[in-house]
């Protein structure tokens, strides 16, 4: 029996020397208790959560995380410092979700989202600095026609809004001043004809409204005075419409539903 267990022992220690001179020992920290070479995390069910390579308790080269399913979720590819990385991300499907830059896990410069159900399809491009949208945001129709410009100033829409139908025609022009509607406020037909015609003050209505049917003819008009007009069957017959036409400023896609590692 003691012959049998000194034996299982050798084999035992044998085999850790072996793993440690070829390189396969992992989650291992040096005398300062800094993470070296290659570390992996699991899921309590068994499957890796992520693996990748430290440096003196940066990571550093191919990082990779994992959705529970054992999908790959990202790939981050380290410079030696461990401050920047090249980041791509993926949809639970496997599908591109994303790719940017962080720095000091924070997204920086531009950043590219992908849809979840048409493979290769960009919906999105936003400029980030310190993982705030600062700079100009572009969404796209699946043809890659522009669907959407505007920009953001610290995560605030700033200056021009412009939407496009799909066929390249203008949708929507109004402006923006510290994430609110302030001044002009246009909206066309599909075919070019104008639709509306009004102003914006503070995220209120304001002034005199037009409202054109689609051969050019005046139907309607509103004054409105912060807001409010006297016209309150007409208001609550377009109200619906207007409403979601403001709601619609930056949410042609959504790619914050991305499931990006931060």
């Amino acid at each position: 029996m003691n012959i049998k267990i000194f034996t299982i022992i050798s084999f035992l220690a044998v085999s850790v020397v072996a793993a440690c001179q070829t390189g396969t020992a992992i989650n291992n920290t040096d005398g300062q208790g800094r993470k070296q070479g290659h570390w992996m995390k699991k899921y309590p069910h068994g499957v890796v959560q992520y693996e990748g390579e430290f440096s003196n308790d940066h990571p550093v080269g191919e990082f990779k995380r994992y959705y529970e399913n054992g999908k790959l979720k990202s790939v981050l590819i380290y410079g030696s410092d461990g401050i920047e990385a090249d980041a791509t991300i993926f949809h639970p499907n496997g599908l591109v979700s994303s790719k940017g830059k962080y720095i000091n896990q924070l997204k920086e410069g531009k950043w590219k989202f992908y849809s979840a159900s048409d493979e290769g399809y960009l919906m999105n491009e936003e400029e980030y600095k310190g993982n705030k949208r600062n700079g100009p945001s572009v969404k796209y129709y699946p043809d890659g026609n522009i669907a959407e410009k505007l920009t953001y100033v610290n995560d605030k829409r700033e200056g021009e809004w412009h939407q496009y139908h799909a066929n390249g025609n203008r949708f929507i022009r109004s402006f923006f001043s510290d994430d609110k509607l302030n001044g002009r406020f246009e909206v066309w037909f599909e075919d070019g004809a104008l639709e509306i015609s009004g102003s914006y003050k503070n995220n209120h209505r304001e002034g005199r409204w037009l409202f054109y049917n689609q051969d050019g003819n005046l139907m309607y008009k509103m004054d409105y005075v912060d807001g409010v007009t006297n016209d309150r069957q007409m208001d609550m017959d377009f109200s619906n419409y207007l409403d979601n036409l403001e709601k619609n400023a930056g949410k042609i896609a959504d790619p914050e539903k991305t499931g990006e590692i931060r």
